[in-house]
């Protein structure tokens, strides 16, 4: 039985993921197809511009049998951290291949890499740390690492995220095939055209441009925006006490003083953003830093977060279901279909992201994370 794994966001679903999904399916020829997808925010640090329940139907409307929910704790971290949880789902639900795009679409240079860093670890670690006292950032301080150990470099986000995945299933020794499609599109581009990226269209729909057709013809009820989050996180930062804020996961180093200076100057989220952003500091690792001041995710909470070991299922289609029923008495992580038997640390960190969605957008998404029904029936 082959059962193919995809790590997604779908920021938002567009022809470019029915590809990917299409391609992978074509490839691997799977009897079950299931994506890892991360909730209500992103990787990036900011809201999904649809909701996540959204989301994972139409994913199951395309093609997938089963979204689990990628945890907030592993989501809202560096791409160590997102692979790391991604990957570790994958595992526990018996994926046998693991499907990805990347800018370059070369598996064999992932795998070529990861296999270095494996067998020549400390001396990675060692060049990391050395190059992050000499100011680097922490990815380009991997990449002068790599570049030491293997002349190699890897700079690119997709990129990033394919040598995570790899370097997981290598280091942990999963039985899990890898496999990479290179990307039709720049991560970056910012330009409509037949395959655009999530980049392009979340900034069109932002400039109320008519982007249906890219969009699958899919209706939407509402987008979510992060700077709409703008006014609430600058009052938190404003009525904060500089310990206060030291105490938020990720405010290190001092940058406590460097907030509480420039929020009284700033009036929009991008210039937030741009004012913390330095040498040291990308402006993803900024965007993560200030979600986590927005929900008051202290140090103490985040490292005091035991191991995660349940699967929250957002949707399913009936193979999912069965798929399910088949794994229930050998998976080792708990099976989640009704959120309130869920009691976990970790998800309290959901109810919070929900909490967040609630106060700006007036919809109650607390009662929404209770009520959701994962059986989704309108598949195609």
């Amino acid at each position: 039985m082959k059962v193919l794994g995809l790590i997604v966001e779908y920021n938002p679903f567009h022809t470019g993921h029915l590809y990917h999904i299409q391609k992978a399916k074509e490839l691997i020829q799977p009897d079950y197809t299931i994506a890892i997808m991360s909730g209500h925010f992103v990787q990036r640090g900011e809201v999904a511009i649809v909701d996540k329940f959204k989301r994972s139907e139409i994913a199951i409307k395309y093609g997938i049998d089963l979204v689990v929910e990628l945890p907030f704790y592993y989501v809202n971290q560096s791409a160590d951290y997102f692979c790391k949880g991604a990957i570790d789902l994958l595992y526990h639900l018996g994926c046998t291949d693991l499907v990805f795009g990347s800018e370059s679409g070369n598996i064999d240079e992932f795998k070529e890499i990861a296999y270095a860093i494996d067998h020549h670890q400390e001396q990675y670690d060692n060049s990391v740390k050395q190059y992050m006292k000499q100011g680097f950032r922490y990815p380009d301080a991997c990449n002068q690492a790599l570049s030491k150990l293997l002349n190699k470099t890897v700079t690119t986000p997709n990129d990033l995220l394919g040598l995570g995945y790899v370097k997981e299933v290598i280091f942990n020794h999963y039985p899990i095939h890898l496999h990479c499609l290179k990307r039709t599109n720049d991560y970056h581009d910012q330009t409509i055209k037949q395959i655009s990226s999530a980049t392009a269209l979340r900034l069109a729909l932002k400039q109320n441009k008519d982007v249906k057709h890219f969009l699958l013809n899919e209706h939407y009820s509402s987008f979510y925006f992060q700077e709409q989050f703008f006014p609430l996180l600058k009052y938190k930062i404003m009525i904060s006490s500089l310990q206060e804020l030291k105490n938020i996961h990720l405010v290190d180093e001092g940058i406590e003083y460097l907030l509480k200076k420039v929020i009284v100057k700033v009036n929009h989220y991008d210039e937030l953003v741009f004012s913390l952003t330095s040498k040291r500091y990308t402006s993803l690792r900024i965007q993560r830093m200030l979600l986590h001041i927005l929900m008051n995710n202290t140090k103490t909470e985040m490292n005091n977060i035991p191991p995660i070991d349940y699967l929250h299922i957002l949707k399913m289609n009936q193979k999912g279901q069965h798929y399910l029923n088949q794994i229930k008495k050998t998976c080792t992580y708990q099976i989640v279909t009704n959120a309130s038997k869920l009691d976990h640390p970790a998800f309290d960190l959901e109810l919070k992201t929900a909490s967040l969605l609630t106060c700006i957008y007036h919809e109650n998404k607390i009662k929404q994370e209770y009520r959701n029904i994962p059986v989704y029936q309108d598949d195609i």
